[in-house]
C-alpha cells in the first residue's frame, strides 16, 4: 500500500510539470523590434551599419531573429573606415496575444524592453565590411548586459513572464551582400500579476454599525449629565 500511494504520489507530480510545460509552451505572443536610425562610422560617413526590426508571432518560449544588419560602405581601401564604440539602442515591443481581449482594468497586453549597444569594426571598405574585428556589445542595464524581463497579461486571462536575452550577433558581410542578424531568446513563464502599487494605506473608516451605536450613545450621555447637575443642587 506504502509503495502503491509513493508511485501515485511520482506519477501526480510528473503530470504537473507536464501540464504546467505544455500550458507555458501555447501561450501565444507577438514582437515588433523597433528600427533605429543608421549608425555611422566614427572616421567619416562613408560606412554605416542599419539595424532593421523584425515583427511576427511566437509561442512560449522560442528563438526569434529580431534585427537584420546590413552594410553601406564607400570608403576605399586606402582609406578604410572604422566603428569605434558607436551607440546604438533598440527596443522590442512584447504582445501578451491572449489579453489583448482582456476586460480587467488592470490587463496590460503589450510591454517593450530595451537595450543599449556598442558597436564596433575596423578596415571597412566598399568591397569588405569586416576584414578586422567586428563587435556588438551590449550596455549592462538593470537586470544584465544581454537580458531584461516584463510581466503582461491580465487577471482573467492570466498572467506571463517573459524574459528577452539577446543571444546572438552576426556582422553582415560585404556591403550590399549577405545581411547579419540579431538573435533573441524569449523564455514565458506563467506567473502571477506585477505586484500592487506601493504607497501609503488607506486611512480606516468606521465601521457602519460602529458609527451608529456611538450616534445612540450621544443623547444617553447628556442625560447622565444633568441626572448629575440635579442630584448636585
Amino acid at each position: 500500500m506504502k509503495n502503491s500511494l509513493v508511485m501515485f504520489a511520482a506519477a501526480l507530480s510528473a503530470l504537473l510539470v507536464v501540464g504546467a510545460s505544455v500550458h507555458a509552451d501555447s501561450i501565444p505572443w507577438g514582437y515588433s523590434a523597433s528600427t533605429p536610425p543608421p549608425i555611422a562610422a566614427s572616421t567619416s560617413p562613408l560606412s554605416s551599419i542599419t539595424f532593421s526590426g523584425a515583427s511576427g508571432i511566437a509561442s512560449g518560449s522560442s528563438g526569434i531573429i529580431v534585427y537584420s544588419v546590413t552594410a553601406s560602405s564607400a570608403a576605399t581601401d586606402a582609406s578604410p573606415d572604422s566603428f569605434n564604440n558607436v551607440p546604438v539602442n533598440f527596443a522590442i515591443t512584447l504582445t501578451d496575444i491572449r489579453s489583448t481581449g482582456s476586460a480587467s482594468p488592470g490587463a496590460t497586453p503589450t510591454g517593450v524592453v530595451n537595450f543599449a549597444a556598442l558597436f564596433n569594426a575596423s578596415n571597412v571598405t566598399s568591397k569588405s565590411l569586416l576584414p578586422g574585428m567586428s563587435t556588438l556589445t551590449l550596455v549592462p542595464g538593470n537586470i544584465s548586459p544581454s537580458q531584461a524581463s516584463i510581466t503582461l497579461g491580465a487577471s482573467d486571462t492570466g498572467w506571463n513572464t517573459y524574459n528577452v536575452q539577446l543571444a546572438s550577433f552576426t556582422a553582415p558581410g560585404q556591403p550590399g551582400g549577405a545581411p547579419g542578424s540579431i538573435e533573441a531568446i524569449v523564455t514565458v513563464t506563467p506567473g502571477d500579476g506585477p505586484p500592487p502599487p506601493s504607497g501609503p494605506p488607506p486611512s480606516a473608516a468606521p465601521e457602519p454599525a460602529s458609527f451608529v451605536l456611538a450616534t445612540l450613545g450621544l443623547p444617553l450621555v447628556v442625560l447622565l449629565r444633568r441626572r448629575m447637575k440635579q442630584d448636585q443642587v
